[in-house]
């Protein structure tokens, strides 16, 4: 497959990508609009299926406790249907029988029967039978006889009484054909209140009928009952009533879900269901699912139409378009391969547009265009290289000059001090010395950054030249605790601090002042103090060299500018380009009082030697 699309020209490639890639996009779109159809169409099912099961339950439900409640006057002796209770006065011999049925003769026997004929005839007349039951199982019947064989097969004979209503499902009577529904109603003793017995009626499904009706869904879906035993309640079809499911053509329904889509004989189905909370029956709903999805052939059958023509449409516009857009790259791989055989004239056809194809056009014509200018430059480009040559031994020849320079420096101090050793001058042998150490710290590099004891030695030799010069009226202390000594700092620091204090408040007065210098920890921060007692800043330059330094501080990256006080602003930007914003100097001035520059660096209690 590699070696078929590697031999495939470029226009050919597209054209496949473009007809695959749409294929599928269609293909996907019909997969995925039938996909979620044919789902739509299952959940409309189950809503109206549940909505409609649910309905009949409740209906059917609601029918019992009806048929029951309507039992409790005649069961408790106050309805008095018979004449011949009204001439005795005695409306409660049903309880009495319940209590001891051998103390009611036959002639009240025939009472009760009256009784309850007389109910179904005002009430129910799709009641079959009614059964009176005693604790003690001695059973009354409305009408007719029935042997203890044919009670004993009845499921709520050999139950005992329960205090709910209890609901049998379809069963056929001996010898009959008539599918009844039993119902077994509780009765309780007027006196104590304890169950004494029940009455169980024998009902047809007339009801069910009228209820359910010529209800369908679809035009062959239909609703129908089976009971907790797995036993049909009720089916439109009658010979299937009272049969166990799985002996039916059902046989192959599974309800083990409430919504389900289940297959029989290569048809699917929607199956809903909803349970009962009297009777614990299954009310269910069965349908074909293409009656329920009778849309969805349509629309399968437009994606199809639809899908032919945009394959249609796209093998007719593909190829159109991938023609379109291949040319001018054929026409730049033509540029190109005269290129390559030392025409540096060619320029590739370019037309308005700012697609990729047209943007390599232009950069190919830039690039032929720089090409015959380099070769058209090629000997001057010799004649500069030769120029640069010359110009950088010149560099190293000045830098290596500038490095004897100090040198120079150093050595005319050393005689100086040699010879004020001789001649037994020792102030200037102790300036010179000082100076030396100082110049060569200076014109060291290396190092960027230094511990402060370094740095205060340092500070103390230039101190000791300005006390040689102001002997008998300056001072300067250096008070800072031996636990900061190690922390870095950046070299020239200090040093240039004090010298703009020896300039401004010390000199203005011939050496009759003093200098301090002292430390003390802020968080994470060490704070260096540099105090003197001159005359103090003028409002107007203290705000300036303020503006200054914040200025320094918001634009460290514009550079160093050239500023009055540059010793200060010099020391400001180098702390606030190493250590960041938050640090570098701030400057505190009082007239006639003096001038106090606080200098803040980093400190960690690891740079803590005590």
């Amino acid at each position: 497959m590699k070696h078929f699309l590697y031999r495939m020209s470029l226009k050919q490639k597209i054209i496949l990508s473009f007809i695959s890639i749409a294929m599928i996009a269609v293909l996907l779109m019909n997969y995925v609009s039938h996909y979620y159809y044919s789902r739509s169409t299952q959940q409309d099912f189950y809503n109206i299926a549940e909505t409609t099961t649910e309905s009949l339950n409740h209906q059917l439900e609601i029918y019992f406790q009806q048929i029951a409640k309507s039992t409790y006057a005649m069961n408790a002796g106050v309805l008095r249907y018979s004449s011949v209770l009204l001439q005795i006065g005695d409306s409660s011999i049903i309880q009495d029988w319940l209590r001891d049925a051998s103390s009611v003769g036959p002639e009240k026997q025939a009472m009760i029967k009256e009784i309850l004929n007389k109910y179904i005839a005002f009430n129910y007349p799709e009641i079959e039978n009614m059964y009176l039951i005693s604790k003690d199982r001695n059973v009354l019947q409305s009408s007719g006889t029935t042997t203890d064989t044919e009670l004993a097969r009845q499921p709520w004979y050999q139950m005992p009484p329960s205090p709910k209503l209890e609901i049998f499902p379809t069963m056929y009577r001996d010898g009959g054909n008539i599918p009844l529904i039993e119902a077994a109603i509780p009765i309780f003793d007027v006196n104590n209140t304890k169950i004494s017995g029940r009455l169980v009626l024998q009902m047809g499904l007339t009801e069910i009928k009228n209820m359910i009706g010529s209800m369908r869904i679809g035009k062959t879906g239909y609703i129908f009952m089976v009971s907790t035993d797995g036993r049909i309640v009720y089916h439109p079809s009658s010979n299937m009533l009272s049969s166990p499911i799985e002996d039916t053509e059902l046989s192959w329904l599974t309800l083990d879900e409430p919504n389900s889509l289940q297959q029989w004989r290569g048809e699917e189905y929607l199956v809903s269901y909803s349970i009962s909370n009297l009777t614990g029956w299954k009310t269910i709903a069965l349908v074909p699912l293409k009656e329920m999805a009778t849309g969805l052939a349509i629309a399968q059958i437009s994606a199809i139409v639809v899908m032919a023509l945009l394959i249609l449409l796209i093998i007719i516009a593909v190829p159109i378009a991938a023609n379109r857009i291949t040319r001018p790259m054929m026409q730049l791989k033509k540029a190109m391969e005269k290129l390559q055989t030392g025409d540096l004239s060619v320029r590739a056809p370019v037309t308005p547009g700012r697609d990729e194809i047209q943007l390599l056009s232009v950069s190919f014509n830039r690039m032929a265009e720089r090409l015959n200018e380099l070769v058209n430059t090629l000997y001057s480009m010799e004649l500069k290289e030769v120029q640069m040559q010359l110009l950088q031994k010149e560099a190293t020849i000045q830098a290596l000059q500038n490095q004897i320079n100090p040198h120079l420096l150093y050595n005319t101090l050393d005689i100086i001090k040699s010879i004020a050793f001789l001649e037994g001058v020792p102030r200037i042998e102790k300036m010179a010395e000082n100076l030396a150490s100082l110049y060569r710290f200076t014109a060291r590099l290396e190092p960027k950054e230094i511990s402060l004891e370094e740095e205060l030695e340092k500070l103390k030799k230039y101190l000791e030249i300005i006390h040689i010069r102001f002997t008998k009226h300056f001072e300067s202390k250096v008070y800072v605790d031996e636990k900061y000594l190690l922390t870095p700092i950046i070299k020239l620091s200090l040093q240039p601090i004090v010298e703009n204090a020896v300039k401004y408040a010390v000199e203005p007065r011939n050496g009759k002042a003093a200098v301090l210098v002292s430390a003390y920890p802020d968080g994470n921060d060490l704070i260096i103090e540099i105090a003197d007692n001159g005359v103090g800043m003028d409002e107007t330059i203290l705000r300036n060299l303020k503006q200054q330094l914040a200025t320094i501080t918001n634009q460290i990256e514009q550079g160093m500018k050239s500023y009055e006080s540059l010793g200060l602003t010099n020391v400001h930007h180098r702390l606030v380009l190493y250590y960041g914003k938050g640090y570098g100097i701030d400057i505190h001035s009082f007239p006639k009082q003096g001038t106090v520059v606080s200098v803040r660096i980093p400190f960690h209690k690891s740079y803590n030697n005590s």
